[in-house]
């Protein structure tokens, strides 16, 4: 607008203003100064100058004006393939419903979009406290450790990410790939996008509350079926073959012997279930780590010597299906020594993991008898190999060590799998 407004006085202004000059300059010099003769020289040599010098400067401000149209183009195109592009992340990140992986792709699109080398998010928990951080940056540029984030101002960009006026995290850019500071226009891209993924991560979370609430449904339903239903019928069994044996003539010691060994059986089949139902009653109640553990040791009746140490929350980043595994993993430890080696103290520590601040380890300490490690796992011990086996399905390790005499220690460790997820999604 200013360079047109310079062309219309230039236009109108210039002219007149040049006519009055020469009309000044030929009435003062040229008619007192220069012969009659050469006067039409002069004056027309004039002319052509004055109108030169108006043609080079009409030139330059038709040249700046197409300069500039033309950068206002470009930053129209730019704009307009921009917000596509965010429009296009948009619909993307609203088809992905599984949160570990979404959040690994907004990172990653909030770097492509923003043109930036380095990107970060940081998830907000119930209580406003960043409970994760994900990252993603050009893997050519930097390769170890955690992309860095304090940069000079210019060549770093945060906005929120905000659902309903609720801060559900924050989204990190720092330099740009092309070497120049952030601007205006990128922030208002960034709170753009950040705005989408607010909307695409609430519905996330959202669906996975559903999924959960789904599944607790299921174990309830599950566990009345099998209380009201199964159990029921087992002890009517249980019933009719206690009957059985006080019919037997008492001489028939083979018999009720035998008979003996299926109530044995049969109750333990009973215990089982219940322990069954127990266990999917502590997944239904959402309890954490520790106070599922403890309830564990209750009803297998050593809670009063069991003390638990928690030193670390990590565990609250496992997964249903890890969680779900050391639940049936504690019940075998706890049963074990409570069975076995009659301790008179267990602790259990539960922190992160040394090698990774990311794992969670759960540590079983007992006074008890101990036993030989290598003598014990033969075909007859399916608890110990169940452990073993479940703790590998869902990415986690276990170690024991004992002796006789010297108590028992089980160690068991898991990575988070949403961690893994998220790794995987990055490379």
């Amino acid at each position: 607008m200013r360079v047109l407004r310079r062309v219309r006085w230039l236009a109108t202004f210039v002219p007149v203003a040049g006519l009055i000059l020469l009309g000044l300059f030929r009435h003062f010099v040229i008619d007192a100064y220069v012969p009659n003769p050469y006067r039409w020289v002069v004056e027309t040599g004039i002319l052509v100058t004055l109108a030169i010098i108006f043609s080079l400067i009409v030139v330059n401000v038709f040249e700046r004006l197409q300069n500039d149209l033309a950068k206002l183009y470009a930053d129209a195109t730019a704009g307009r393939d921009r917000l596509s592009a965010v429009q296009t992340a948009g619909v993307a990140l609203a088809s992905d419903l599984a949160l570990d992986r979404l959040l690994q792709r907004v990172v990653d699109l909030s770097r492509s979009i923003i043109g930036a080398r380095y990107a970060a998010l940081g998830v907000f928990g119930e209580d406003g406290e960043t409970q994760r951080f994900i990252y993603s940056w050009n893997e050519q540029e930097h390769s170890h450790g955690d992309p860095p984030f304090e940069r000079p101002d210019g060549s770093f960009l945060g906005v929120p990410v905000t659902y309903q006026s609720q801060a559900i995290g924050h989204l990190y850019l720092t330099d740009k790939e092309s070497g120049d500071a952030f601007t205006d226009a990128d922030r208002e891209m960034a709170v753009l996008f950040a705005a989408h993924a607010a909307v695409a991560i609430a519905n996330a979370r959202l669906y996975s509350q559903v999924q959960r609430l789904a599944v607790v449904e299921e174990r309830q339903r599950i566990g009345m079926d099998l209380h009201d239903g199964t159990i029921q019928q087992l002890y009517a069994v249980g019933l009719t073959l206690e009957s059985v044996i006080d019919m037997l003539d008492p001489k028939d010691a083979a018999a009720r012997a035998r008979l003996d060994r299926l109530a044995d059986q049969l109750n333990q089949t009973i215990a089982n279930i219940r322990h069954y139902i127990f266990d999917l009653r502590i997944e239904a109640s959402n309890l954490g780590v520790p106070e599922a553990l403890m309830q564990i040791a209750s009803q297998l009746g050593i809670d009063s010597i069991t003390r638990i140490d928690v030193q670390s929350d990590a565990w609250s980043h496992l997964s249903r299906d890890q969680t779900t595994a050391l639940w049936h993993i504690a019940r075998e430890i706890l049963s074990n020594a409570a069975r076995h080696g009659h301790p008179h103290h267990i602790l259990i520590t539960v922190d992160g993991s040394a090698a990774s601040d990311r794992d969670v380890r759960i540590t079983f300490r007992d006074d008890g008898s101990g036993f030989d490690v290598q003598e014990t796992f033969d075909d007859s011990h399916h608890g110990l190999r169940n452990i073993l086996i479940r703790s590998r399905q869902h990415q986690g390790e276990v170690e024991i060590h004992s002796a006789p005499g010297q108590g028992t220690t089980v160690q068991v460790r898991f990575t988070p799998e949403e961690n893994l997820i998220a790794e995987e999604d990055a490379e």
